[in-house]
């Protein structure tokens, strides 16, 4: 029995051998070799995901320059941290060799069902282009916007309840409050639908001052959060990561976690798509539909069509339920997921530069003035130039969106060397966004630079919103939406960070979370 015990563990040792000599021999004879760090059997170069994901391209581009590689699994990824890198990538030509975000054999995102239904990884052009095309023709248009800047005041205001309830002073957690806020509005603006996330929220502080949520309200809505957290976390988690290394013991549990919670809210969203469904089929004909995103999606090319008819003769069909859940669970993470977090670093930056903050409030005072009741349109925030400069340059220091990814349907050349076709790159935003060749003083808080004659050309080096065809079709409605809730906030209210020596306590997945900003929160004296 020794003896067979001794020859089963010989083999295995010889396999082993042979394995590694052979990983090892593909390696230093691969071709472009890049710079990088060396990669271990099995698991590449994971054990440098101890750092955050966000920060982690950034300690390597100065170890190893603007273009480096690294490996999870066998799996080889190429970083590009220079402008010039990615010129190829940001055309917003049909004919782009850049247009998808992965390959098409991501087993993970298939195992997850993430893959080709809705836009982030959708790799049918013509199936994307119809998603895209709906878009364009609803959330950029101006009349959304102005529902858009409704359901925020809307909204505000019965935050600021709360708030008067809890007394001035008190210490807020505040990025609990801004994401229920962001998944109130967001709710508005997509289903017309209350979620009382806010409401939900406020009553789990206390025990005798419950506000009264109606039995038809979304049900568990701190659970919805977590559950689009999920979401955002498995489109970077099932990408990156193979099916071996997602069943190691350790992480074997947090996958199966990460497919729960996504599976619970595709189920909920689908409950919220077969409600709407049995609304328009009760509603008659001759009645006004609810004019939000998810009748359009549901009405899109029928009889009921709320759109501006977007039929032609390549985008002719309706939805499937299974396309609108992919696509209202994309549309709420963007909503909700980079709003607040945008807002907690924004507040973050303003605290520590107080003659910037100083002159942000008093263009607020100037363009909105001081009477709060005053109703903020569309029009006063168009004029909000300086506020646009803080939200840009906030982004450009503190990329919610470290990195996407790319890949190549061709070879292509990048950097003077040959890639072949489903090379996996990623385009590292915040390493070109600190970049001394495109930035003057790249480490210093400085909102001036996008403001003037500069600041138009210092935008196209920015890249808040992704590049080429890909970039986030709700754009003008984000940066509307920052503005508002900024002018909303400053305007009646002075914001205090408890402890100005804390740093950002964040994490990344696919956006910069922030997981903690104490504040508080003061009435200022107009």
């Amino acid at each position: 029995m020794v003896h067979v015990y001794n020859d089963i563990l010989s083999i295995v040792v010889v396999v082993l051998i042979i394995y590694i000599s052979h990983f090892y021999y593909k390696y230093f004879t691969r071709k472009n070799p890049l710079p990088g760090p060396i990669p271990l059997p099995l698991f590449g170069n994971l054990f440098l995901f101890r750092h955050d994901i966000g920060e982690l391209p950034g300690l390597l581009q100065k170890k190893y320059g603007d273009i480096f590689e690294t490996y999870i699994g066998s799996r080889k990824f190429v970083w590009l941290c220079r402008e010039d890198l990615i010129q190829k990538m940001t055309t917003t030509s049909t004919r782009s060799n850049f247009h998808n975000l992965t390959t098409p054999d991501n087993e993970g995102l298939k195992e997850v069902g993430l893959l080709n239904t809705a836009l982030v990884y959708n790799l049918n052009y013509k199936t994307w282009e119809f998603y895209r095309r709906f878009y364009a023709r609803s959330i950029l248009k101006s009349s959304f916007n102005i529902k858009a800047a409704d359901c925020i005041q809307e909204a505000f205001r019965e935050m600021e309840d709360y708030w008067e309830q809890l007394g001035e002073g008190t210490i807020l957690e505040f990025p609990r409050w801004i994401k229920r806020f962001f998944t109130d509005t967001t709710f508005l603006m997509a289903a017309s639908k209350p979620t009382y996330s806010l409401a939900s929220y406020y009553n789990s502080l206390f025990t005798d001052k419950k506000v009264h949520i109606p039995a038809n309200s979304l049900k568990e809505s701190d659970t919805f959060i977590r559950a689009i957290d999920a979401f955002v976390t498995s489109l970077l988690y099932f990408l990156l990561l193979p099916k071996y290394l997602r069943e190691l013991p350790g992480l074997r549990g947090y996958t199966n976690n990460l497919k729960k919670r996504v599976e619970w809210l595709k189920n909920n969203v689908r409950g919220i798509i077969k409600e709407r469904r049995e609304e328009i089929e009760k509603t008659p004909e001759d009645h006004e539909l609810a004019h939000d995103l998810l009748t359009m999606f549901i009405t899109i090319n029928t009889s009921r069509d709320i759109t501006e008819k977007i039929a032609d003769s390549l985008h002719d069909r309706p939805m499937t339920d299974e396309e609108i859940c992919g696509n209202f669970m994309e549309l709420l993470s963007g909503g909700i997921d980079t709003s607040s977090n945008s807002i907690c670093y924004i507040i973050y930056y303003l605290s520590h530069y107080p003659k910037v903050k100083e002159k942000f409030i008093e263009e607020i005072d100037r363009v909105v003035g001081k009477d709060i009741s005053h109703k903020i349109t569309n029009e006063d925030i168009g004029k909000l130039e300086y506020c646009e400069a803080v939200i840009n340059e906030c982004s450009r220091i503190f990329s919610i969106l470290p990195s996407v990814g790319k890949r190549n349907a061709k070879p292509d050349e990048i950097g003077g060397m040959t890639f072949p076709a489903d090379t996996q790159f990623f385009t590292y935003f915040q390493g070109i966004h600190k970049h001394k060749s495109l930035w003057t003083d790249p480490e210093e808080f400085n909102p001036e630079r996008f403001m003037g004659k500069n600041g138009a050309e210092n935008k196209k080096h920015l890249y808040t919103f992704g590049i080429g065809l890909r970039k986030c079709p709700g754009r003008n409605l984000a940066m509307l939406e920052l503005k508002l809730t900024l002018a909303l906030l400053y305007r009646k209210y002075d914001i205090e960070l408890v402890d100005m020596n804390s740093p950002i306590k964040y994490h990344t997945a696919i956006v910069r979370t922030c997981d903690e900003l104490k504040v508080r929160i003061k009435k200022r004296n107009i």
